[in-house]
């Protein structure tokens, strides 16, 4: 495609839903960030599209209706918890003309649109394309209806340019002005309760004309949620080691970041930090510290991608009425060139070693004795030539990380100026990296030993629940059930005496707040009696067995329900007892989900997951009967034991497990970048 330099502007009009209230598929929150693919004006332009919707998660297909987008997740989507019932983040790209217009929609109602422009042509003040600034999206805003508050819309622009943003619909009306030099949204207080769309356009000024037409817009889009509150509490601040709001991580290839988040809350428990970022990031599970204060951990490894240069990353933490100010950082990808011909990285993978060859031709103006890997005591060689280097994979500085399924080893060749004065000399930073990605095990040669039980998933406990369709924790759920399979057609056979339950759903849960930990329910039976003799089956290998059960689809996934229909069952008397068989379950890939027995067998000589021993969980006796004041049935849990023990305990508790070992082996692949610095 050629680009017209002199006067090529692109335009973007995305649809949204209007924002009333907050149902499933409700989208939360959207923003549109746009750059050129090549400077030389060779390849089109590319839009990255973030979108926050409510729970359940939408598929991309249901975001995205023209059929080339390229969905950016290799993993789940992140998640939060509030606004209830909860939202997730979708990110995708997708590469258009420079006239453009596609729609967003999520729904059948009718729609608002997002205008994103862009100016392709070259600018006289520098020479050059100019780069759209880019405009970060929060997670969900919350706020207080009788309580101001300042809300950052965070923005950066790589050609330092002069920004401001300006509405283009605010529904809060004077309830919420917008500062459009800094780009701060002020709530008054005094709003009614509910949902509330705003529209901000964010745009980039040359700095040396204040009253020019701006140069490119882009736009993002928030649903604000404005909830009662008793007061004007003090809200959650974070500390410590935060990183403060608009600070920028430069990002080498293949390097890893690691983000510290504390937040302190001394009126309400924070019930999460909710995050929003690239793809790959990874949360950790919150910890409750001390003095009121709660903390998460991030960690991102920057891997091959198609991202755009400059990732957000947001967070604000929640407490069931009130949210933290919000803050956002950014990653910057440094942009890097192409190695010349005759380098040579290698992976050795038996010797644990890896060997450089670089020709010097590439390296001008380079003090070649200031050259050193992380760890400056390990020697690198030079001659006439060549700069060479082979260095252990287990020393000199050499870092171990995880890149989705691959192990990942990293250096980084760099040259150190001794002088602390500006000179004309090059600097040079050379990322090196070797990517092995897992295979089959082959042989027992190599051998991983797994973390012992308690270490992974922590003290584990596991109990039963019964409770009415529609009613319960999990009743939104269950009300409108997303049935495994096609619901079963009623027959004459199924009806049962008036004063008898037609259907009962069997909860099952855990208590472990690992992320990513799958419960997986095996075998079940039930019994008219509390010794569990002529037991009948409700699951098969967590399989359901005949007519009489189906399992409901949640999105948590340490719960599992599966709707009984009691008639089918044959279940004759006022009582029964139910006893499960289950475990836990964590893939060692996290774009992965533990195998499903139902729908295949895995592969016995791979190790994908790290499991849990088996445990029985028991029941008391449930009540057939029906109810009219409550919706749960009586039954006081029995404890969670190993399979080989029998279950005697009233306590809900786990107890110790063994550690597993395997065999696997590694093959090895290479990747290489390099970076040019000249003052």
């Amino acid at each position: 495609m050629k680009l017209d330099v002199g006067c090529s502007v692109w335009f973007l009009a995305v649809s949204l839903l209007p924002f009333v209230r907050i149902t499933a598929g409700s989208i939360l929150g959207a923003a549109v960030n746009i750059e050129l693919l090549d400077q030389d004006k060779s390849q089109p332009v590319r839009a990255h599209y973030s979108v926050v919707s409510s729970l359940p998660c939408p598929a991309l297909d249901e975001l995205c209706n023209g059929g080339d987008c390229k969905d950016q997740l290799s993993s789940s989507p992140l998640t939060g918890a509030l606004p209830s019932p909860g939202w997730c983040l979708h990110q995708w790209q997708k590469n258009i003309p420079e006239h453009h217009t596609s729609a967003l929609q999520l729904g059948s109602e009718g729609a608002v649109s997002l205008d994103s422009r862009a100016d392709l042509s070259v600018r006289a003040d520098t020479n050059r394309i100019n780069q759209p600034p880019s405009v970060a999206l929060p997670p969900p805003v919350r706020l207080q209806a009788a309580c101001p508050q300042e809300i950052p819309v965070n923005v950066m622009d790589l050609d330092e340019d002069e920004i401001r943003c300006r509405f283009k619909k605010n529904e809060l009306g004077e309830f919420l002005h917008l500062n459009e030099e800094t780009c701060t949204l002020l709530y008054e207080s005094r709003a009614g309760l509910g949902q509330y769309s705003v529209l901000i356009m964010v745009e980039d000024f040359p700095s040396s004309d204040s009253k020019a037409e701006p140069l490119s817009t882009v736009p993002v889009h928030l649903l604000i949620t404005v909830e009662s509150g008793a007061g004007c509490s003090v809200v959650p601040e974070f500390t410590g080691v935060s990183p403060a709001g608009g600070a920028v991580i430069h990002v080498l290839p293949f390097e890893e970041v690691h983000v510290n988040i504390t937040v302190d809350s001394r009126v309400q428990s924070v019930s999460e930090i909710a995050v929003t970022g690239p793809p790959g990031l990874f949360i950790s599970t919150m910890e409750i510290g001390q003095n009121f204060q709660s903390s998460v951990k991030l960690s991102w490894v920057r891997g091959p991608n198609q991202f755009a240069h400059l990732l957000s990353v947001c967070f604000a933490a929640n407490t069931q009425s009130l949210q933290s100010n919000i803050r956002c950082i950014w990653l910057q990808q440094m942009q890097t060139d192409p190695l010349p011909p005759g380098t040579e990285l290698k992976c050795k993978e038996h010797e644990l070693q890896m060997s450089l060859v670089l020709p010097i031709s590439f390296l001008e103006k380079l003090h070649f004795s200031a050259l050193q890997l992380n760890d400056p005591t390990c020697p690198v060689f030079y001659n006439l030539t060549h700069v060479t280097a082979t260095f252990s994979l287990t020393g000199c500085g050499t870092k171990r990380m995880h890149l989705g399924s691959e192990l990942l080893y990293t250096n980084t060749l760099r040259s150190i100026n001794p002088n602390s004065t500006i000179s004309r000399v090059a600097t040079l930073i050379l990322p090196l990296a070797c990517r092995i990605p897992a295979q089959q095990a082959k042989g027992p040669a190599f051998k991983i030993t797994i973390p012992e039980e308690v270490k992974t998933f922590g003290a584990v406990s596991f109990w039963l629940e019964f409770h009415l369709p529609g009613k319960g924790p999990m009743a939104s759920k269950t009300s409108l059930p997303h049935l495994r399979s096609s619901p079963r057609v009623r027959g004459a056979r199924e009806l049962r005496a008036s004063d008898r339950m037609d259907m009962l759903d069997l909860h099952v849960f855990s208590n472990c707040s690992l992320a990513r930990a799958e419960l997986m329910v095996g075998r079940c039976v039930e019994s008219e009696t509390e010794d569990l003799t002529n037991a009948r089956p409700l699951l098969n290998q967590g399989c359901v067995s005949g007519n009489g059960t189906l399992e409901i689809l949640t999105s948590t996934s340490t719960v599992r329900i599966f709707r009984l229909y009691l008639g089918d069952l044959g279940i004759k008397g006022d009582t029964m007892y139910v006893e499960c068989v289950v475990h836990l379950c964590v893939t060692t890939k996290q774009t992965d989900r533990c195998s499903d027995p139902c729908t295949g067998t895995p592969d016995p000589t791979i190790l994908d997951s790290i499991m849990t021993r088996s445990y029985t969980v028991r029941s008391g006796p449930v009540s057939l009967l029906k109810v009219t004041e409550t919706s749960t049935t009586a039954a006081k849990p029995q404890s969670a034991t190993p399979v080989a023990q029998p279950s005697t305990s009233q306590a809900t508790t786990s107890t110790a497990s063994r550690p597993l070992d395997t065999g696997a082996i590694w093959v090895v692949a290479l990747s290489l970048l390099v970076l040019m610095h000249l003052p």
